[in-house]
């Protein structure tokens, strides 16, 4: 079958099949054998990359996609908020390709964009390495902002005391500052725009007006169904197979050290008081949790060359420290969380990317707070300096198991790539605002890429 995506909360992803290979296939039967995508054990493990997606209800039959298709949808921002950004502490983004190892500052590059499609209205530093996307017309009030890539603003700017963007700025509103304004390509301000108070030393060609796409995809319908994907998975899944109790991290009790082979695993909930649980990510491995996390320490280790993809029904409450994947390669780990609550404020260091469109993500409550990857969340709560090291590793396969899609609506089906007449293809570069999917910007070649290329100011 084909991979293409399908959207909308009507629209449930399923993990499914990966290919041919490995063992036996008779020798583990299937979840269940009349649902349509699902297979043994033995085939969703063979072969190599992530195992596929697959929508079991969509309208017109089952719809595949890979998990990093999926990422690449919904990571393409280190920060991407579906409601207000409203913080009196710094922000800091970069960004580095884990696929070729660690992060390293001396080699880190502009690829951490920020998207918000609520008001923005940070009184602290914001210092962006990548691109500023702001889709809301609401006033946009700021303290200093230091932006590497390209601005998208679709209110007016009304910075204070500082505005540096590396590229080009495409402000629908226009801007009115008294503060230091420099702008390193060109400015984009429709006629008619509020004028350009502070501005005086640049003429900025005025254009016909434009509306800046909105930033994250935050409609309801494009919201992956989480609390769908788990409830499939509480019938459909391996823990017979692999002797694995569902119930096993309900409450516990004292330190646990576990290995998760590859597999699809279902927990009813995972708690514990004052216990660390500590979990590694053996092969393909996706876990399914039906209701809470509620732990003090919470880590998935995912082992060079392993995959990870974490759906939580529920909320997300973790005490101590909180790490699903790698920091030095985060890409290969992904959380998906469907309620309304992420508390992470004790965490200091963080690795992961993080899809929480309902959430309040709570971070930093004492001491500043590092990331390595990414989050997508409905609002985020910074009580300390918040720093972002974006993998952009994430917004390309690591494998060829799962074929690229053969149809398009939007640029979401292509991965962010531009989508011409209904095929996945090549974007101009003379039109940089219509055929990249936010952030990415349409390089010499027709491709949709990061800032990788951009010198911070």
């Amino acid at each position: 079958m084909a991979a293409s995506f399908g959207c909308g909360t009507a629209d449930v992803p399923v993990l499914s099949l990966l290919g041919s290979g490995g063992a036996d296939a008779s020798m583990l039967a299937a979840p269940d054998a009349g649902l349509p995508g699902l297979v043994t054990l033995a085939q969703y493990c063979g072969g190599s990359g992530p195992p596929l997606l697959v929508d079991a209800l969509a309208d017109g039959g089952p719809v595949e996609t890979c998990p990093e298709q999926l990422a690449q949808r919904a990571f393409r921002y280190a920060l991407c908020t579906c409601n207000d950004y409203v913080s009196d502490h710094a922000l800091y983004t970069d960004a580095f390709d884990g696929s070729q190892g660690a992060y390293d500052s001396s080699t880190a590059f502009a690829g951490g964009s920020v998207g918000v499609n609520g008001d923005l209205h940070p009184t602290g530093l914001m210092q962006v390495r990548g691109s500023l996307w702001a889709s809301n017309s609401t006033d946009i009030t700021t303290s200093t902002v230091v932006v590497s890539g390209e601005l998208h603003a679709e209110g007016e700017m009304r910075p204070s005391p500082t505005l540096n963007v590396g590229a080009d700025a495409w402000m629908a509103g226009g801007i009115q500052t008294t503060g230091d304004v420099t702008i390193g390509g060109a400015v984009h301000i429709p006629a008619g725009a509020p004028d350009m108070v502070g501005m005086s030393n640049f003429s900025a060609p005025l254009t016909a007006a434009f509306q800046v796409a909105p930033a994250c995809e935050c409609d309801p319908s494009e919201f992956v169904d989480v609390a769908g994907v788990v409830a499939t998975y509480k019938a459909n899944n391996d823990d017979a197979a692999l002797d694995i109790d569902p119930t096993a991290l309900a409450n516990v009790q004292s330190a646990v050290t576990m290995t998760l082979p590859c597999g699809r695993i279902y927990f009813t909930t995972i708690a514990s008081n004052q216990a660390p649980i500590q979990l590694t990510a053996a092969g393909h491995v996706a876990v399914f949790v039906g209701g809470d996390i509620s732990t003090s320490d919470f880590e998935i280790e995912v082992e060079p060359g392993d995959e990870l993809d974490l759906f939580v029904a529920g909320n997300v409450d973790v005490r101590g420290s909180f790490l699903v994947g790698d920091m030095s390669n985060p890409a290969r780990a992904r959380t998906y969380v469907g309620g309304s609550t992420v508390n992470l404020q004790s965490a200091a260091t963080l690795a992961g990317n993080l899809y929480a469109p309902q959430a309040t993500l709570t971070l930093g409550g004492s001491a500043p707070t590092t990331l390595y990857g990414s989050i997508f969340a409905s609002a985020l709560s910074a009580g300390a300096d918040l720093t972002i090291h974006y993998d952009d590793a994430i917004l390309t396969q690591s494998s060829t198991a799962c074929p690229a899609p053969q149809s398009c609506t939007t640029c979401s089906d292509c991965g962010g790539q531009a989508c011409n007449s209904g095929t996945c293809g090549l974007c101009s570069p003379d039109s940089p605002q219509s055929q990249c999917c936010p952030p990415l910007v349409c390089n010499a070649q027709g491709s949709c890429v990061a800032d990788t290329d951009i010198v911070a100011p």
